[in-house]
């Protein structure tokens, strides 16, 4: 059932924002080897050179190959500049293609008609070829179309310039070529339907582990990994950063009349309408039960007291769709110097009982 739900189709996901994602995160996980390759192709190819002069006896045709040779040694270093300095590898797809594609054809060219080898030999390059093409990470359908290109027209050349063959040793070569490309394809789909699957699951294991079930904010664990990062943030731009505790006054009693279902569609309720009224750089944390944590990046404590005070007046004016009206208590305390996650949340959560003490429906 999981299999049949999944978004994938032709190897690759139906929804192309979900599949650029996905590529991106493919090339930020490969994105060392991948330079490397490309570097060491760089290489190989402008050290193709030595094999052609020994090979290749018309000085002409050594020219041409190395010309050929040296404009795909400077082709692959623009890409390995690209792909370095280039963080937005949306294009990459394409990119690859027209190399695979250049650099096949050039090849196919300097081994056919410059070295002319045996045409067994030359079946083989292209064999490789292929290889390669399905090696690198792209599309699919991209990589088929890319190793159909590059078999048609390593064929059509030999039927247009090479007499030589025979009609058996050629049609062998079709099939071969064929088959290599049918099983090619059939292993690379199941490698990138599975790479697709997997990286679904990946970020469901995310989600789950860094959002609450019930309300869909961020849970504890989350803002514990997060909170370093914001800290440091605040040291070196010598910021501010401000959190504010609360929960919901008599949850308790709420419960034991209604019922935790009811209590359930209360904090989801909440949870909503906090969401709805705060700014898209503050930071919403369900810390357990019914206690909640907003955090206020680049806030001193007073503009965070002025806020939660905001919050505290707007839930007592909301209207809950199952028990009408509520109240919150709210600590506020600010980031000090030398403050581990324990001692900051410590002080809001002692401001919070305070403002139980002091009658509930308060911010301290």
């Amino acid at each position: 059932m999981q299999f049949k739900k999944t978004p994938i189709y032709l190897g690759e996901f139906r929804e192309e924002a979900l599949e650029k994602e996905f590529y991106q995160a493919e090339i930020s996980r490969n994105f060392n080897v991948l330079r490397l390759t490309i570097l060491v192709v760089a290489i190989l190819t402008f050290l193709m050179i030595v094999p052609e002069y020994y090979i290749i006896e018309d000085p002409s045709d050594f020219f041409a190959a190395f010309i050929i040779s040296s404009f795909m040694t400077a082709a692959l270093i623009i890409l390995f500049i690209k792909v370095s300095k280039d963080k937005n590898w949306d294009s990459l797809i394409y990119w690859f293609t027209v190399y695979e594609i250049m650099i096949g054809l050039s090849l196919i060219y300097i081994v056919s008609s410059l070295m002319t080898m045996d045409f067994m030999i030359q079946v083989i390059s292209v064999i490789v070829m292929i290889l390669l093409v399905y090696l690198i990470n792209n599309r699919w359908l991209y990589s088929i179309f890319t190793s159909l290109f590059l078999s048609i027209s390593y064929f059509v050349f030999v039927a247009v310039f090479l007499n030589n063959v025979s009609t058996s040793d050629y049609l062998a070569a079709v099939l071969f070529i064929i088959l290599i490309i049918f099983i090619c394809s059939i292993a690379s789909y199941g490698t990138n339907y599975y790479k697709r699957f997997h990286y679904l699951n990946l970020i469901e294991l995310l989600r789950v582990a860094e959002l609450d079930a019930l309300t869909g904010i961020y849970n504890k664990s989350k803002f514990n990994k997060d909170y370093q990062g914001l800290t440091i943030t605040v040291k070196q731009q010598c910021g501010h950063l401000s959190i504010v505790m609360f929960d919901i006054d008599n949850f308790k009693e709420l419960n034991d009349q209604y019922g935790h279902l009811v209590g359930d569609a209360v904090l989801l309720e909440l949870a909503n309408f906090i969401q709805q009224n705060i700014r898209s750089s503050d930071i919403f944390v369900r810390w357990g039960g019914d206690k909640f944590i907003l955090t206020f990046p680049d806030t001193h404590l007073q503009l965070a007291v002025e806020i939660a005070e905001k919050l505290r007046v707007m839930i007592g004016e909301h209207s809950f769709e199952k028990i009408g009206h509520l109240s919150c208590s709210f600590g506020v305390a600010a980031f000090k110097e030398g403050d581990e996650l324990d001692s900051l949340v410590r002080r809001a959560d002692e401001r919070l009982y305070i403002a139980k003490r002091q009658g509930k429906n308060k911010v301290v």
